[in-house]
């Protein structure tokens, strides 16, 4: 348990660091900023990767049983996200905006931890099983893509409300062209969504099996999981087909998040696996 506690505290560290270090480059467009958030987040990424390791080792368990371990699983899945566009589109801009997410994502996932082992413990049920794996990694990947996703819509948004405004601050110009960040953000939802559908399917196989609570279709977070794929299929759809563009559609990106977002902290009888 300390051994994971330190290698989870050194991760959020990096995390912490790779957020202030991007967000410093935007301001001063110094590359060496933009290197020392990359070595941070990788740092960070190895060291979460670590404590997970040592979780699964010390607990025979998967690292997704409770909601806080989730929240700390999905900030590795983003950040893991985040460095592997990395490799092919350096948008250092796109890192100030999500490595704060990743690294609010771990700390609050310590937070209910901490409060969680105040509580008297309750074992998971043992319902483990590869589609209950492959439900929960494909939901924490998508869910990584989308949070970069949600980035690019916050980009686009504040230098599209430079643009209409007619200001050339600071920021004017360090931001990527709307365009780029538009297409960027299409091609990371278009990567979520298989992704998402898979997750939902596996979950929905592994639940019509039985072991699961009668109503489980009703469940909050299923409900909240559907609409969310309805959103971002939405998305895509008039993305695509009928070329939508601008601020409605980034919004729609936004909307998107904070619902998936929801899907963390719904009331639930069902998504508690060992």
């Amino acid at each position: 348990m300390a051994m994971e506690s330190g290698f989870l505290a050194a991760a959020g560290i990096g995390y912490l660091v790779a957020s202030a270090s991007y967000g410093a480059h935007i301001l001063v467009r110094e590359p060496r900023l933009a290197l020392c958030g990359r070595i941070a987040a990788i740092v960070g990424v190895v060291c979460h990767t670590a404590a997970i390791g040592v979780h699964c080792a010390t607990t025979h368990h998967t690292p997704f049983t409770t909601p806080d371990e989730t929240l700390s699983a999905s900030a590795w899945a983003i950040v893991l996200a985040y460095l592997a566009l990395d490799l092919f589109f350096r948008q250092p801009a796109l890192g100030a905006v999500v490595q704060p997410i990743a690294f609010l994502c771990l700390f609050t996932g310590a937070v209910l931890h901490r409060a969680r082992m105040a509580q008297p413990m309750q074992p998971p049920r043992d319902i483990d099983s590869g589609m209950i794996n492959l439900h929960v990694i494909a939901i924490l990947f998508a869910f990584g893509l989308l949070v970069l996703a949600f980035g690019c819509a916050v980009l686009y948004l504040a230098q599209h409300s430079m643009l209409k405004k007619k200001r050339s601050g600071s920021l004017f110009g360090k931001l990527p062209p709307l365009a780029t960040i538009d297409q960027l953000a299409f091609g990371l939802v278009a990567f979520a969504f298989p992704l998402l559908t898979i997750g939902i399917i596996a979950g929905a196989i592994r639940a019509s099996g039985g072991g699961f609570p009668h109503g489980w279709a009703v469940d909050p977070k299923i409900l909240l999981s559907a609409v969310t794929w309805v959103v971002y299929g939405v998305y895509l759809g008039l993305h695509a087909l009928a070329h939508w563009r601008g601020p409605r559609a980034n919004y729609l990106l936004i909307g998107g998040l904070l619902i998936a977002l929801a899907t963390y902290f719904a009331p639930t009888g069902v998504h508690r696996f060992g």
